[in-house]
């Protein structure tokens, strides 16, 4: 057994453990009801379990999988390099949970949030245990943080964010709670461009371009689009409207992490 295909039978194994802790949790939320959204065509005819089971593998296996481009350059301890990359799923997942949409109820920001997080950080755990590296050394630099470019995607975001509501008129709270969109846009983008600056410490050197694709399409892109569409296995939610903010939101951070440098800094975190 050569060392890929190892490698790929120790991601759908975390993918599969990290798919159980998150359906463990889901069975701790307690049933929240909402008469927004029609409930999925898997609700309807009782696959959901089953559905979700399967892209709960697929998803959580292909976000693990993006530890190996960040890997090479962490610091630390092995269980905690895993962790720290988890924590970093965490952050973006809990602040789109937070997103002011009609058929979130309350309770549904602080019991998804806390299942979502569980499930991370035993993905990253598992990552660390099965993938972490020895220690990085080489060329390690204290670097000051980035208050410009991580202004810049934070700016972008937001950008994007209106585009989507005045433009494209985006499935959202926006016309009924203005204010508290406008705010959770900017804590959103400033979170995402936070934890963006912390990644683009850790990826192999590369032109302002290459390192923007890696940081916006794939590390932030690909996790987006994966954590989006677990919507459409619960609710009969909009295809084309999940494509849509999904795109424009990879779209302006992809632009927004052009600012940052292309530099070789790794520190020790």
């Amino acid at each position: 057994m050569n060392k890929t295909f190892k490698n790929i039978l120790k991601i759908l194994l975390i993918g599969l453990i990290t798919t159980i802790v998150r359906i463990i949790g889901q069975l701790s939320i307690p049933a929240g009801e909402q008469t927004v959204l029609e409930p999925s065509v898997f609700a309807q005819n009782g696959t959901m379990p089953l559905a979700f089971t399967v892209y709960g593998i697929f998803a959580y296996s292909l976000i693990a999988s993006l530890f190996l481009l960040i890997r090479n350059r962490l610091g630390g301890k092995l269980i905690l390099q895993g962790l720290k990359y988890g924590l970093s799923c965490c952050v973006v997942w809990i602040v789109y949970l937070l997103e002011p949409l009609p058929h979130v109820a309350v309770i549904d920001r602080i019991t998804y949030p806390v299942a979502d997080s569980l499930a991370l950080i035993v993905m990253g755990l598992l990552l660390g245990w099965l993938f972490g590296k020895p220690k990085y050394s080489a060329g390690l630099q204290k670097t000051a943080f980035p208050v410009l470019p991580v202004l810049t995607v934070t700016a972008c975001f937001f950008a994007g964010r209106m585009i989507q509501y005045f433009i494209f008129g985006i499935y959202s709270s926006f016309d009924e709670k203005p204010l508290e969109t406008v705010l959770w846009c900017l804590l959103t983008g400033l979170a995402i461009s936070c934890v963006m600056s912390w990644l683009n410490l850790y990826i192999s050197n590369g032109n302002r371009v290459k390192r923007a694709m890696i940081l916006g399409c794939l590390l932030f892109g690909v996790d987006l689009i994966l954590f989006n569409f677990f919507m459409p296995l619960v609710f009969d939610a909009d295809i084309s409207d999940l494509i849509l903010r999904s795109l424009i939101d990879i779209l302006a951070v992809t632009l927004g992490c052009l600012s940052f440098s292309n530099k070789r800094n790794a520190v020790e975190l």
